[in-house]
């Protein structure tokens, strides 16, 4: 009894280990990958750019992400989760450093689309390794501090990232290049595959997460799985929730400036206090549903209920910042409002690997792949509207904020209609 307990414990150090390695990995995922947007005034400066030229720098990271993500994914489900993490970060960490090199639009265009490559399976790819080794009831709270990395990273190190552009945009893109290949070094010789590789002894305290994924399925089953109602609007869903994180990332600092009226250090504070907010509110929504399930083992009630009903009252928080602008309202209303369309990031994965078990890197790329579609339109949208508005600019960056504010508040009301990951018609 005591060596099944202590063998519990040890167990339970190893899955800390892993959420923390992940969550440092996304950290600096999107540490990196924001930096553009906290550093748009200089980039555009420094080389020359307009709106619209803008808006296509935010939307080039994105025109491959998805398909690396799906292909990257798919590999990891082949050859181990663990081996593709590792290269997926070296591989990004080396080519952080080449933004050195950057010296027009031409090259920015290439090394964000050469960055969106390498990054893009990161996701798919984490979500399966913490579905490889947490049980179902636990996996929410797991999936939900992985995507507190996300939240660090791009907002509550804003400060810290805006700090080191006063040495150089370029800079900041190597220092992150430097953190990412020592993060590959720890991961390789700290962690291992999966649970199967653990000592004799946490072996049967893993073997219930094990065989959670091996009930097999053909592939007529796989397609018809991804093309359900279930499947289909968890990916609309997640979506038009990406659309306001790319638009949070490319164009909110710029509108805490331009249409709120902060300094760049207010800006820089804010949205640090966006990030620390959304994330506690990330982790509660998750924990919720993660409850809910243990004592319901209802998927509809747990996942789809509780985050639909998360995503509609974001995305009405949203749109407040239209109607009232004020600092510190538009503080309030951007955290609260990250925070409950955020914590899809952490239950819509669950939704989709419970679908296809045995795949589950597959189906988190594809959501993952899916949600990155918006990524490629969010900025350049953005721009579009910016461009119209001609002298009011404040009217552009506020219609932006109505487009995506109405289509996460569309997609929720569709996801709480449809989706049903327990199997059985809905209402």
């Amino acid at each position: 009894m005591n060596k099944t307990l202590e063998s519990s414990r040890k167990y339970n150090w190893i899955l800390w280990g892993i959420i923390a390695f992940l969550f440092f990995g996304n950290l600096i995922n999107f540490s990196g990958k924001n930096i553009i947007g906290l550093s748009a005034d200089l980039v555009m400066k420094d080389l020359g750019l307009n709106a619209n030229q803008w808006g296509v720098v935010g939307s080039a990271y994105y025109w491959l992400f998805p398909v690396a993500g799906i292909i990257g994914a798919a590999i990891s489900d082949r050859f181990g989760t663990k081996k593709v993490l590792s290269i997926l970060i070296f591989s990004w960490g080396i080519i952080q450093f080449g933004a050195l090199a950057i010296n027009g639009f031409s090259a920015l265009i290439f090394y964000r689309v050469l960055l969106g490559v390498f990054q893009g399976p990161f996701g798919p790819v984490a979500m399966s390794h913490i579905n490889k080794w947490f049980p179902p009831e636990k996996r929410g709270v797991a999936s939900s501090l992985f995507t507190l990395g996300a939240t660090a990273g791009g907002l509550v190190l804003a400060p810290v990232i805006i700090g080191l552009t006063t040495f150089g945009w370029k800079v900041a893109f190597a220092v992150f290049g430097g953190v990412s290949i020592m993060w590959v070094l720890l991961f390789i010789f700290t962690t291992k595959e999966n649970p199967s590789s653990t000592t004799t002894a946490q072996k049967a305290v893993a073997k219930n997460v094990v065989e959670n994924t091996m009930q097999k399925k053909n592939g007529k089953e796989v397609v018809k799985a991804i093309f359900s109602p279930t499947s289909i609007f968890t990916l609309f869903l997640a979506f038009s929730s990406f659309i306001f994180v790319v638009w949070t990332a490319i164009w909110m600092p710029n509108y805490l400036t331009k249409v709120i009226g902060m300094t760049a250090s207010q800006m820089g504070v804010a949205v640090s206090i966006i990030g620390i907010s959304s994330a506690a509110i990330i982790f509660l929504v998750s924990m919720i549903s993660d409850k809910v399930l243990a004592k319901t083992k209802n998927w509809r009630f747990s996942r789809v209920f509780v985050t639909g009903i998360s995503a509609v009252i974001g995305s009405l928080m949203l749109v407040s910042v239209v109607f009232v602008q004020n600092p510190v309202w538009s503080v309030i209303a951007f955290g609260t409002a990250y925070g409950l369309t955020g914590a899809n990031f952490a239950i819509g994965p669950q939704i989709m690997m419970k679908l296809v078990p045995e795949r589950s890197g597959l189906m988190a790329s594809i959501l993952m792949s899916f949600q990155n579609v918006g990524g490629m339109i969010a900025p350049v949208a953005t721009g579009f509207l910016i461009g119209l508005s001609k002298n009011n600019i404040i009217q552009g960056y506020n219609n932006s904020v109505l487009v995506v504010s109405g289509a996460i508040l569309l997609c929720a009301i569709l996801f709480l209609l449809f989706v049903n990951p327990d199997g059985k018609k809905t209402a």
